[in-house]
């Protein structure tokens, strides 16, 4: 059998918990797994990465019972089985976590964690016994909590914490992590690999999927990369770089995510002065230069997303100035907004960036109606070939602009929500998590395409929890925390830590430290 694993030096550890080996799976007349061969140690987080469609997601999916292997076989402790089911692969020791939790809101901690399994007594469930395994689990994550409390109560966190728990509860030796840190802040992320570390202590053997590089070279003892459902490499984190691996996830070897300089134009487009409202920020004071690309850092709850939305006309209730293109403004709706040249991509595309029940050249022309209709008639022709060009363009993954937007990976719904406002050719355009949840190689396009843009003149705010992403882009970095502003960085002097220790509140900048010098 033909090995595509590269040979490694030394073992991890000495026993494999589990492998696939040869494993082969078609959906239809799509191959999207082609021969892999994966193992797992035990105590050890070994990372699968690639692009959407890569095969990750089925790779999972075998381990976990959700799908066969059509030729090949996976084994448990070096004993080929075949895994039926999840029910299946829990009896068998593997727990999974999905990106979208499966936690019931309305019930309580104990209730989620142990659900069908309670403890009961003359028929009726033992509350105290059920409540009391659940504290003794959730110990070993130094979470002191209710567990009787409704889990839809807890921080986004400490739930992902709990559906971890209630994996473990199953007396889990292999844990399936699919993009386990989607919704969670840096400082959350540091405690959810806290974690990770200690139950690889505990022979514990971890399948970590995410996009995130830095996380992966952070959390990871090994990498394995897919691309078009084949192994490219199996390697030690220490021996290989981010740049090599993502290398490897798009087929190119010249892949750099480097900073592009640009000339930056001495004309102010946006300013606001001393902006604040009751309830989310205060004394907002800053400005951005036509073709500028300004990031906005902050952790979630800390006003980062209501200053932008009340820039867009989103939010109304605030005092304070905003001056656009010379003028002072106020804008009532969005719409008011985008009539003066502003554009708006919100976070959630999936509630507020897309109607993912109608289709590609609906979603594509919703925002620019005007350009696409005569005498208040839409010309749908003409939206058809704009949005195939789009498609296109932008690389959209789809069989026709007539499939639903609801159908797209995420990565595609975020592309087509970029086409879309990208097409009115805004003056400013505001972007809230302009990446989130999405690939490399569609996060390069993107960074891309904004980087054009900004040459070509234009201004972009970008919100984003993604540190290095700010980092890369940006022009220019402001900080808030807890509705102020603590400080203007320059993304070249700037690194993860000084920007999270800002948005955590730790400290404020002072007036000469990490500054931009005016040109």
């Amino acid at each position: 059998m033909q090995n595509n694993i590269e040979s490694l030096e030394e073992p991890i550890a000495s026993s494999n918990l589990l492998e696939l080996r040869g494993a082969t799976k078609s959906f239809g007349s799509n191959l999207v797994l082609d021969n892999i061969n994966f193992e797992l140690k035990a105590g050890e987080i070994h990372s699968l990465v690639g692009e959407n469609g890569a095969g990750k997601s089925t790779c999972l999916g075998l381990i976990y019972g959700l799908h066969q292997p059509d030729s090949g076989f996976v084994t448990l402790n070096e004993k080929t089985v075949k895994i039926d089911s999840p029910s299946h692969a829990q009896k068998l020791g593997v727990g999974c976590v999905f990106q979208e939790l499966s936690l019931a809101n309305s019930l309580s901690v104990s209730e989620n964690i142990f659900a069908g399994r309670s403890p009961s007594r003359y028929g009726m469930v033992n509350w105290k016994s059920l409540n009391a395994q659940a504290e003794k689990l959730l110990k070993q994550f130094e979470l002191d909590i209710n567990v009787t409390l409704p889990v839809g109560n807890l921080p986004i966190s400490t739930r992902q914490l709990v559906e971890i728990a209630k994996a473990l509860s199953l007396n889990s030796k292999i844990l399936l992590l699919d993009e386990p840190t989607s919704a969670l802040t840096p400082d959350e992320v540091s405690t959810l690999f806290t974690v990770l570390k200690k139950l690889t202590k505990q022979g514990i053997g971890i399948v970590y999927v995410s996009h995130h590089m830095s996380e992966i070279f952070k959390i990871s003892d090994r990498i394995t990369t897919l691309r078009d459902g084949k192994v490219i490499s199996t390697k030690r984190t220490s021996d290989t770089s981010q740049e090599k691996v993502v290398a490897e996830m798009i087929g190119s070897q010249s892949y750099r995510e480097l900073r592009v300089a640009q000339p930056i134009s001495e004309e102010i487009l946006l300013s606001v002065d001393n902006l604040s409202n009751s309830t989310d920020f205060s004394g907002i004071t800053f400005n951005i230069r036509k073709g500028e690309i300004l990031g906005i850092a902050g952790l979630m709850g800390s006003g980062r997303s209501e200053i932008v939305r009340t820039i867009a006309g989103l939010k109304q209730d605030y005092a304070g100035s905003i001056i656009f293109k010379g003028n002072p403004v106020t804008f009532n709706s969005l719409r008011e907004a985008m009539s003066h040249g502003i554009g708006f991509i919100p976070e959630e595309r999936k509630t507020e960036g897309l109607f993912l029940q109608y289709p590609l050249d609906a979603n594509f022309s919703s925002a620019n109606l005007k350009n696409y209709s005569k005498l208040e008639i839409l010309q749908h022709r003409k939206i058809s070939s704009a949005c195939q060009q789009a498609i296109d363009f932008y690389q959209i993954k789809t069989e026709s602009y007539k499939k639903n937007a609801g159908a797209l990976s995420g990565g595609n719904q975020q592309k087509l929500m970029l086409a879309k406002w990208l097409e009115r050719q805004p003056d400013l355009l505001i972007i809230e998590e302009p990446t989130k949840g999405v690939d490399v190689g569609a996060k390069f396009q993107i960074h891309k395409e904004l980087r054009a843009r900004a040459q070509e003149g234009m201004s972009v705010i970008i919100i984003s929890s993604d540190f290095p992403e700010l980092i890369s882009l940006s022009n220019r970095i402001l900080v808030v925390s807890d509705g102020n502003l603590m400080g203007e960085l320059s993304p070249e002097k700037t690194s993860e830590e000084q920007l999270l220790q800002l948005a955590v509140g730790l400290k404020k900048q002072s007036q000469n430290e990490n500054t931009i010098s005016e040109k």
